[in-house]
């Protein structure tokens, strides 16, 4: 999966090389399809546009098949919800840590819609009531072994695997391990829809 950075200032941050060593910068989006047509995933910097640039910048790479990631200086849930209805696959901070790049950039890779946590619960919180519970996913949920399903409890309350990894005091890469086999045994794409089937089940 190739990545590209669209930043008027032309330059890869420190954090996003150190992220993707092989990512490549563009200065708008009108030179994706120019200068990294294999790219995959474009992460947009929308520091510096004001809301219809960014709008349109956003329409323009994803018109041109990217997955675009919208990457933001102050996030804000309306922002984040603004971005994600116009398209976009994920939401982040624009000074996002490597570690945090690369697990967005895993997910959005694979089909799947990043956002921060404060956003799943608000999420989850209108989405869990109009949702029938799944029983096929019930019966699913046997299939994680306790820690797998120590991990997707904590998903669903909206924490990040820092957290996640503090609480059950093992190490964030085993997080990740735990997280990637509760995605495959639930197919499910992303953390969205695994809360979602967790917070199904629970209710």
């Amino acid at each position: 999966m190739k990545h590209v950075f669209v930043t008027p200032g032309g330059a890869l941050r420190n954090r996003w090389r150190e992220a993707f060593p092989e990512a490549l910068v563009v200065t708008s989006v009108e030179a994706l399809a120019l200068e990294a047509p294999a790219a995959e995933v474009a992460w947009l910097d929308a520091s510096q546009m004001d809301d219809p640039v960014r709008r349109a910048s956003l329409a323009t790479a994803i018109a041109a098949g990217y997955r675009v990631v919208v990457m933001s200086a102050m996030p804000g849930e309306a922002d984040a919800f603004q971005a994600l209805n116009a398209g976009a696959v994920g939401y982040c901070h624009l000074e996002s840590a490597p570690e945090q790049l690369r697990e967005i950039g895993l997910v959005v890779a694979h089909g799947g819609l990043w956002m921060p946590p404060e956003l799943v619960q608000r999420l989850l919180a209108l989405s869990v009531r109009t949702q029938p519970t799944s029983e096929a996913a019930r019966a699913d949920l046997k299939l994680l072994t306790p820690r797998e399903h120590d991990v997707a409890r904590h998903i669903a309350q909206g924490a990040s695997n820092r957290e996640i990894a503090v609480a059950l005091d093992i190490t964030e890469r085993t997080v990740k391990a735990h997280l990637s086999a509760v995605f495959e045994k639930l197919a499910v794409r992303d953390r969205v829809q695994l809360a979602l089937v967790m917070r199904q089940i629970a209710g």
